[in-house]
């Protein structure tokens, strides 16, 4: 399979493990599950899936000592922080404000790498993310008028942390394997996310069997695989496409929840969903037109340096 293709495909299946997150939160609230709680195991047993792949596969999980670090802050300051950040705004605005907010992060990602490969921003790539950020309008319905000034700077801050996570993810896969560095990033972020439960006294094991349903849920489908084919994605189309792509996630959850809960879609939310996947195209054909003209740069080069040689 065409590696853009096979790239942006584990980009949107992470996008729809991710999407699956607000579902099994809404059923593990059901069941009275703190928030805490589900933080700490939703990275606890990811980080056990990781591991015990790591030692099924007998994959080498040792990493030079500079290396450890850079992990351990993608744990600690970036997972377990944006996690807190996230689910206390989600607490203090209208979820459908909070995302809309947060899904500002691929425009922080293309800033980002723009600035740290010093190239000018790709015009197809501005066209992408301003559809990106019409269509969340549209489809999650935000209501600006329920503006809490805390929430608001909670669910920025988590945008921007995740921004710096991905180009981060595509810096560290030139030697460290997705399996290897998602099971420390994990294991970084139970490590931290536990400390914080338990200084908020909000850690508890007294839990129903939804509940834990629930858990495994979150922890296996929005945490294990879809962290896992990020990193795979994001290593085949790079930064920028992954989290323009990454955006498909809320049309999983509207639909999902549209199914399982019996909440009817607008038009407005309809047309939303219609401008994401408008935008998710523009991205594929923006990526096959770069690679089309870098092939034939190259065809073109071939062709003068073989007649200069003749």
């Amino acid at each position: 399979m065409n590696k853009n293709i096979y790239g942006s495909l584990l980009i949107l299946l992470s996008a729809s493990c991710f999407g699956v997150m607000g579902i099994l939160a809404k059923y593990a609230y059901a069941a009275d599950v703190s928030i805490g709680t589900l933080l700490f195991f939703r990275f606890f047993f990811a980080a056990v899936l990781f591991w015990s792949w790591i030692f099924y596969k007998k994959t080498s999980y040792r990493l030079p000592i500079k290396q450890i670090p850079t992990l351990f802050m993608m744990g600690t300051g970036g997972y377990a922080m944006m996690a807190i950040l996230l689910f206390t705004s989600f607490s203090l605005l209208p979820v459908s404000l909070a995302a809309m907010v947060f899904y500002l992060y691929p425009v922080f990602v293309v800033i980002l790498t723009s600035l740290l490969s010093k190239q000018s921003l790709e015009i197809s790539k501005l066209i992408a993310i301003l559809f990106s950020l019409i269509g969340l309008y549209f489809m999650l319905g935000a209501n600006l008028s329920q503006l809490n000034i805390v929430g608001l700077i909670c669910a920025l801050g988590c945008a921007i942390l995740y921004a710096v996570y991905i180009v981060q993810t595509e810096k560290i896969q030139n030697y460290i394997s997705p399996f290897v560095s998602s099971a420390y990033v994990t294991s970084f972020a139970a490590i931290a996310l536990f400390i914080f439960t338990i200084l908020r006294q909000d850690f508890t094991l007294e839990i129903h069997s939804s509940g834990w349903f629930a858990i495994f849920g979150i922890a296996f489908f929005s945490t294990f695989l879809a962290i896992l084919t990020f990193a795979m994605g994001i290593e085949r189309i790079g930064s920028s496409k992954a989290a323009i792509l990454s955006i498909f996630d809320p049309i999983v959850t509207v639909l999902l929840s549209s199914v399982l809960f019996h909440e009817t879609l607008g038009q407005t939310q309809k047309l939303g969903i219609v401008v994401i996947l408008i935008s998710t195209l523009l991205t594929h054909v923006s990526r096959q037109k770069v690679r089309s003209t870098t092939k034939s740069e190259k065809s073109t080069f071939h062709d003068v340096t073989t007649r200069r040689n003749a």
